[in-house]
């Protein structure tokens, strides 16, 4: 009993297994520049807001995969991350225009300043570029 059980279990480990990473190879990842942010015009102790921002979908093969989001002091630097099918069938577009958004938690004391730091792309010599909003805690 105990061959058979274990030999079933090994029979379906081996064929419910998909070798198959067609997927993979047929997508990858890519940063998509920020066009824009909303922000209060000033922030307060230990208050959660709602920021928003904006970039453009190149085509349809773009999706929205992750927010890049990297905390360092009191600098957050922001990037969208998306995902690309390889594909023929791909369309571009024109002024497609996404609006996401993120809740953000003020942790720092009245009079420290938040600075926001989205990727915007690179420049001709292959720089980053932020724009970058300052945010007072009052």
């Amino acid at each position: 009993m105990k061959k058979t059980l274990l030999f079933s279990f090994i029979f379906m480990l081996a064929f419910s297994c998909s070798l198959d990473n067609d997927n993979e190879l047929n997508a990858y990842s890519e940063f998509v520049p920020i066009q824009s942010a909303s922000f209060p015009d000033y922030f307060e102790f230990g208050q959660i807001y709602q920021i928003t921002y904006n970039y453009l979908r190149p085509s349809t093969c773009y999706s929205f995969r992750d927010l890049y989001y990297l905390k360092e002091d009191n600098t957050r630097t922001i990037a969208v991350i998306a995902h690309v099918l390889i594909s023929d069938n791909c369309e571009p577009l024109v002024d497609e225009n996404i609006e996401r958004s993120f809740d953000f938690k003020v942790n720092e004391q009245t009079g420290s300043t938040y600075f926001f730091k989205f990727w915007q792309g690179e420049d001709e010599d292959g720089e980053d570029i932020f724009v970058t909003y300052e945010i007072r805690v009052q």
